[in-house]
């Protein structure tokens, strides 16, 4: 069994810049920016690094960039972290709250930034011990479904270029006790695509129902259809979701509904499973309104796609995590989640592990008070420290 014989030198130069790495975070924090417009947060982990000796290279088409590590391996691996924020006004009262308003980083990006950060120059520092050439990517717009970062990112060109063999990254997870991790093989994370159903009736008076079609009533149904019916066409041992987040109709109240609109998310762990539920979606649809004499199309914006651990990687992981931080801090069989992710564009370019690093935050994700407990930033670039140095 392998064991974490790096843990001297990554105490040793983690300890060296851990104070800055906080400043770096929450003055990451405090200027918070949306996708593709993270030239401020780019800036700083740029001056950062450079000023740490560390090269960085600025994307050619956008925001962010990344550090390569070349210690003259033949293989590289990697690790990406994302820059960008979200539309929220702050409301946590933290000393480095967010100066811009209605700009917040409610998902723990700024940690994410700041982890990698100082993973890579603690990898920098310690490059004469690494087996494999490292590159760290530094991801604007993970937020920005469904021409999110990643996709950017790889059309750069940057998996051929260094021919990234194994690829990393985590998000914090508040639910998880402070630097516990939560990990699974297989499907992590769910595909996030975007439903709109435009159901067109014809008006009459109310009082003469049966010389119009009625919109309102068709969508009725369909909601109803989708969420439940197609549901019954699914093993119950797959996780699917399809949930109706909005409505929208014209008309009066004593005039019958000539058009309806639905939108709302489907959500699945399993890509077969996506594509069946993407091809019966738009079937019911139609199939209810030509019953109801009406018409409707059913259109699917394809987001990010299912993030799936790749098997092998994953049990490399678990027992370097193990051995890096212990083993009861290390969950195995974590149970996935519906929330989406752009890394998934990743692990479909080279084999992946994606994994939840705990924060013990009273607020879950995306909450207006999202304030993770910086420990998790310190033990998250100890982790990955350890593993690239003594377990990859």
């Amino acid at each position: 069994m392998k064991v974490f014989s790096s843990k001297p030198a990554v105490r040793e130069k983690l300890n060296g810049i851990l104070e800055e790495l906080i400043s770096l975070r929450r003055s990451i924090h405090a200027h918070p920016e949306q996708g593709y417009r993270e030239t401020g947060t780019t800036k700083r982990v740029k001056d950062f690094l450079e000023g740490h000796g560390v090269a960085f290279c600025s994307f050619a088409n956008m925001t962010g960039g990344y550090v390569y590590i070349d210690c003259g391996k033949k293989r590289s691996v990697g690790f990406r972290a994302d820059l960008d924020a979200l539309p929220v006004e702050e409301r946590t009262g933290a000393e480095f709250a967010s100066v811009i308003p209605g700009v917040m980083h409610a998902c723990g990006h700024d940690m994410h930034t700041a982890i990698a950060a100082g993973l890579a120059v603690v990898l920098w520092r310690l490059k004469e011990r690494l087996r494999a050439n490292v590159l760290i990517v530094f991801q604007p717009a993970e937020e920005c479904n469904p021409r999110g970062g990643a996709k950017e990112a790889l059309k750069e060109g940057i998996f051929e270029r260094f021919r990234v063999e194994e690829f990393y990254g985590l998000h914090m997870w508040p639910e998880l006790g402070t630097g516990e991790i939560g990990v699974r093989k297989g499907a992590l994370m769910a595909s996030s695509d975007k439903l709109k159903i435009t159901v067109t009736g014809k008006k009459a008076h109310a009082a003469e129902p049966q010389k119009g079609v009625d919109a309102i009533s068709i969508a009725a149904e369909i909601i109803s259809a989708v969420e439940h019916k197609i549901r019954r066409e699914i093993s119950p041992f797959e996780t699917v979701l399809i949930s109706i987040g909005s409505v929208q109709t014209t008309g009066r109240y004593n005039i019958v509904c000539d058009h309806a609109q639905i939108e709302g998310t489907i959500r699945c762990l399993n890509p077969e499973t996506r594509a069946f539920v993407h091809r019966r979606v738009r079937e019911v649809a139609q199939e209810i309104a030509i019953a109801y004499r009406g018409s409707a199309k059913a259109e699917i914006e394809d987001g990010y796609r299912a993030v799936i651990n790749d098997a092998a990687l994953t049990q490399r992981f678990t027992e370097g995590a193990r051995a890096i931080l212990g083993t009861d801090a290390v969950h195995a069989e974590m149970n996935p989640t519906l929330i989406g992710e752009d890394f998934s564009f990743y692990g479909e370019k080279a084999p992946a592990v994606y994994f939840f690093m705990g924060c013990e935050s009273a607020y879950p994700l995306h909450s207006d008070c999202f304030l993770p407990a910086e420990e998790a930033l310190e033990r998250s670039v100890y982790l990955m420290a350890g593993y690239f140095l003594d377990f990859i």
